[in-house]
């Protein structure tokens, strides 16, 4: 199913000229008005929520908020370093007055939620922030003693300023798997070096409508018994988090055959998988010769914001 993603305009200076529409002020904190508080299971500036969290990668963390993030970053370790912290796709998250138990921070970016992770199980808090871009937050208290739990971990879950997404699923360009139900497809490989197209979109191969190309792969000859697949996105689109993969967020999966396959794929039990950075446009894997390959992919595609 694909998610609509929103990213939303972005507040350049505190002091800039901006008109009044644009922003929603609730005591110390700026919101983005784009951000929409519904998309949230809690209140936006209201006590943070109670929660059993599950714990696992960011993206898996900030998919159980409610929030619609398409960006995710847990600050490991609790936060008393103060650190300052440059995602890999481009935000920057600030940490002050911290002494484990709370503290104060900061993003370049709209933020809709903060995870504080401490405590035992139920004991940890959703801070529900609608696109701010600082505040404060805290630790739950121990009914055991009252006083607080220690911090263990931090998530934010944010977006990026003036940008939407779709998320998708890709694949190599080649025959069917199967010819009804299911558009997965898999490349012949003859064992010298071939590029084929990424194709997203649900793409009906082969009805009029043949998808969206999102990219190339190409393979390698083999060297060593072993094939390197090059993967190039363009177009926009950009590599994404695996939402069904919490642990390891395995964002491109490749299974080879001896034999053309004949029945639906299950992606998540491909033998050969690597996690691409997510906003990357490039990466690699390098899988065993054979002489069919199935190439899936993670993929989020730039699309008009409504």
């Amino acid at each position: 199913m694909k998610k609509l993603i929103y990213l939303f305009a972005s507040l350049f200076m505190v002091f800039a000229v901006v008109s009044c529409d644009k922003l929603v002020i609730d005591g110390d904190m700026i919101y983005d008005d784009a951000f929409d508080p519904m998309k949230s299971v809690g209140v936006v500036g209201g006590d943070p929520v109670n929660y059993d969290l599950i714990t696992g990668n960011a993206a898996f963390e900030c998919g159980q908020t409610g929030c619609n993030a398409d960006w995710s970053y847990k600050i490991n370790n609790n936060t008393a370093g103060n650190p300052t912290v440059s995602t890999p796709e481009g935000n920057t998250i600030t940490i002050t007055n911290s002494d484990g138990y709370k503290f104060d921070w900061e993003s370049a970016w709209p933020v809709c939620a903060v995870i504080v992770k401490a405590g035992e199980k139920g004991g940890d808090l959703i801070f529900y922030v609608g696109g701010a871009y600082f505040g404060s937050a805290y630790s739950p208290i121990n009914p055991a003693n009252g006083k607080p739990f220690e911090i263990s971990h931090v998530t934010f879950c944010y977006n990026k300023p003036g940008e939407c997404y779709e998320e998708e699923t890709a694949w190599a360009e080649g025959a069917r798997y199967v010819k009804k139900g299911n558009w997965a497809m898999f490349v012949a490989y003859g064992g010298g070096e071939k590029t084929v197209n990424l194709i997203a979109d649900g793409g009906t191969y082969y009805g009029a409508d043949l998808g969206l190309i999102v990219g190339t792969a190409t393979f390698s000859a083999p060297v060593d018994g072993k094939v390197t697949i090059t993967i190039n996105l363009t177009g926009g689109a950009i590599f994404y988090y695996d939402m069904n993969d919490p642990l390891y967020d395995d964002n491109l999966k490749v299974q080879d055959y001896a034999t053309a396959p004949k029945t639906t794929p299950s992606p998540g039990k491909f033998a050969w998988k690597v996690r691409i950075e997510p906003g990357s446009t490039t990466g690699s894997i390098v899988v065993p010769w054979n002489k069919f390959y199935g190439v899936h992919l993670d993929v989020a595609v730039s699309v008009p914001c409504e």
